[in-house]
């Protein structure tokens, strides 16, 4: 099947973070995409059906490899834009779409993570970077037509029902608090209609990774304005309350979110 590894624990609402051999993504085989991700779906349901799991995977990986010495070049199919969003949609395709119901989503897949997310951790000069921290400087066209190339055909023929929105900021603001990547390009220029999930943690990056908003209330505010329904962590729980109370957001910026 292609599946390297996944996490998975039972009655939790997903199962994440599997890698296929880069070997098997850079054959161009897209018959080959299109069954593994077949096969995984179909597992998943029946995993699903029998009560053991949700079948809402975040997976596929679809960052270019461009850094030799990221972690996370084997879950990806390499370091080309075409290359890539074709691994997505029929990856994809193949896990969300049955033959035999074509009415409803077989398993849930995430396109991740958006956008401009390819390293870890590193020091350098005896300072440290990492993933939390980290802001990518990129133009607005290496952007657009490398960066974002993947998600944009995820999104367009791929139609994938979920995203995650990454550590990283992008020249300066944080991606789950980017209402241009999440609601302007995502939703509105590439019609994304399924969910927006936070990396795990990454909302409260927002505020003490970032530092981009005075209060955590704030942080609150801009990750759901900008568009991200799932808070993968504890953050929005703890602190929305004290947001609404204090008039930093409404009732509807959480409606908003929740009709996803």
């Amino acid at each position: 099947h292609g599946l390297d590894r996944m996490r998975y624990n039972e009655k939790t609402p997903y199962a994440t973070n599997f890698a296929m051999p880069i070997t098997t993504a850079m054959s161009f085989n897209r018959t080959m995409w299109l069954k593994t991700g077949r096969h995984i779906g179909t597992e998943a349901r029946a995993f699903m059906n029998a009560g053991n799991a949700w079948s809402t995977f975040w997976a596929p990986v679809i960052n270019l490899a461009r850094e030799p010495r990221w972690g996370r070049n084997l879950e990806t199919p390499g370091e080309d834009p075409y290359l890539t969003g074709e691994y997505a949609t029929y990856f994809v395709k193949g896990m969300e779409q049955s033959p035999e119901d074509p009415r409803h989503i077989q398993a849930s897949a995430c396109c991740k993570h958006y956008v401009a997310n390819s390293m870890d951790g590193s020091n350098e000069d005896g300072v440290h970077h990492d993933r939390n921290h980290f802001d990518a400087t990129v133009t607005m066209q290496d952007l657009v037509d490398s960066y974002m190339a993947p998600f944009q055909v995820c999104v367009e023929r791929g139609r994938v029902s979920g995203l995650m929105c990454s550590y990283n900021a992008v020249n300066g603001v944080p991606s789950c608090a980017n209402d241009w990547l999440l609601t302007e390009v995502a939703r509105n220029q590439w019609g994304f209609d399924g969910y927006i999930t936070s990396d795990c943690d990454a909302d409260a990056d927002v505020y003490y990774s970032h530092n981009y908003t005075n209060t955590p209330e704030e942080a609150i505010r801009d990750v759901l304005r900008a568009g991200t329904d799932v808070d993968c962590g504890g953050f929005v729980a703890k602190f929305a309350q004290s947001a609404l109370d204090k008039g930093v957001i409404t009732e509807a910026d959480l409606d908003a979110r929740l009709k996803k």
